[in-house]
């Protein structure tokens, strides 16, 4: 599995859609290596963004993010957008909505908690209906004008409508997602939020990340990837989380510190991203991004993930490689990996319901001249949903009956994923899918 590993692009209003955005030129050096590795590695399979998409959590700096990976980076690499995945860094937290009595109240509460009582207090929060909104209205434009696109939108476990009922939320406090290494094993990404509390007075020692990071279990078969905005330093409850990752996640990706660097262990490989677009005032200013290939190996009768890490660093107007010690392009590291047989029956690998497809009529098998559809999945649709009007939305949900009880309670964006997912359920997804195509085709969108 190939993936494209970028952080802390920094998409900034006052700068974004002018011709002399100080970092147009920059972006457009990224792009072109983007092309160039393409050709000699492959399309990626998956682009990770380890958050600091916007500066200030704007609308405008989510929109124009969106509109760069559209039309610019995920044609470049050859990956379709639904195979994004982001989390938020602490310039993705609107920064105006969290000027607030409630908010300033919840940091310095959960700010002030020892280490060791910060987890208990945390799962409180996160499950409270009430509380948890607290935690998560800062990040509502990162949601609703960006993330929520990717379906990867972050929030609580649950809410509470008008009538005090607990509606099941869309998302949870952390994004995950599976996808089939090349003997038919898992990787299991995961997007671990360090954002729960975030001010102009983020230090090291002060983020909060969720609990859940520390309770990531073993699985036949499934090989673990984490991407955390903020390395284990910034985060106050970090004891836990680092324990957990150095016992059994083989792959873990940082961003937030404007260095690249690969640290190789022998149980897993560590990579700090660099930043896209660092602030040009900063010391050492060398924007930077990643290529990173995992897959399954036997090496002496044993089951071994190989991770190859190609670091890629700016210089003046192009991207050039970033050595390991021995002067190879690629870090390439080994790791142990537990017996596992795949199946006589090849099982399908554990997915949420936003894996799934609609299957491909087999008459297409006797059409080997004509390139087979692309496969409608949740993912593709929900992608695709949000290129409507919110009205548009909504007409198109109660047309098919993809509306029920609760829908009130949930954001507009909330009930746009969930249309999507029942639609799955019910066998509906390619009828959504083409329905959405007339709408866009009538708009000459």
């Amino acid at each position: 599995m190939l993936m494209l590993h970028i952080s802390d692009i920094h998409f900034k209003h006052g700068e974004i859609g002018y011709d002399d955005d100080p970092n147009r030129g920059l972006r457009d050096d990224l792009v072109h290596d983007v092309r160039h590795m393409r050709t000699r590695l492959g399309s990626p399979g998956m682009i990770l963004l380890s958050g600091d998409i916007a500066y200030a959590g704007r609308k405008d700096e989510y929109d124009f993010a969106y509109s760069w990976l559209l039309n610019d980076l995920c044609p470049a690499a050859g990956c379709e957008i639904e195979n994004v995945l982001s989390i938020p860094g602490n310039h993705d937290v609107d920064l105006k909505a969290e000027d607030n009595p409630a908010f300033e109240a919840a940091r310095r509460d959960l700010r002030a908690t020892k280490p060791a009582d910060v987890d208990r207090k945390l799962v409180k929060w996160l499950h409270d209906p009430f509380a948890s909104q607290i935690l998560f209205g800062p990040l509502e434009n990162y949601n609703r004008h960006f993330a929520a696109k990717l379906l990867c939108p972050i929030g609580p476990y649950n809410v509470r409508g008008k009538d005090g009922k607990v509606v099941e939320n869309v998302s949870k406090p952390y994004v995950r997602r599976d996808v089939e290494l090349n003997d038919g094993s898992a990787l299991r990404i995961w997007g671990f939020n360090s954002v729960l509390v975030s001010d102009l007075s983020d230090a090291e020692n002060t983020m909060l990340v969720d609990p859940a990071a520390a309770q990531i279990t073993r699985a036949d078969g499934v090989a673990h990837l984490v991407m955390c905005h903020h390395p284990f330093n910034w985060i106050k409850n970090r004891v836990p989380f680092q324990e957990r990752m150095e016992g059994v996640v083989q792959v873990q990706l940082f961003g937030h510190e404007h260095t690249e660097r690969v640290d190789e262990h022998r149980y897993f490989v560590r990579v700090r991203a660099g930043a896209l677009q660092p602030d040009r005032d900063a010391p050492g200013w060398r924007p930077g991004y990643n290529w990173i290939d995992a897959s399954v190996d036997e090496v002496e009768g044993r089951r071994k993930l190989r991770v190859k890490v190609w670091a890629r660093a700016h210089e003046v107007d192009h991207f050039t490689p970033v050595f390991d010690r021995n002067q190879n392009e690629a870090h390439e590291n080994l790791i142990d990996l537990p017996a596992w047989q795949r199946p006589r029956q090849p099982a399908r690998i554990e997915r949420n319901e936003d894996e799934m497809a609609e299957a491909v009529p087999q008459a297409m098998e006797l059409l080997p001249m004509v390139e087979p559809p692309k496969p409608v999945t949740v993912r593709s649709v929900a992608t695709k949903i949000f290129r409507l009007r919110e009205p548009e939305q909504r007409r198109l949900i109660a047309q098919m009956k993809l509306d029920e009880t609760g829908d009130n309670d949930l954001k507009d964006y909330e009930v746009a994923i969930a249309a999507v997912r029942r639609a799955a359920r019910r066998g509906d997804l390619g009828e959504l899918d083409r329905e959405i195509d007339a709408i866009l085709a009538d708009e000459g969108r």
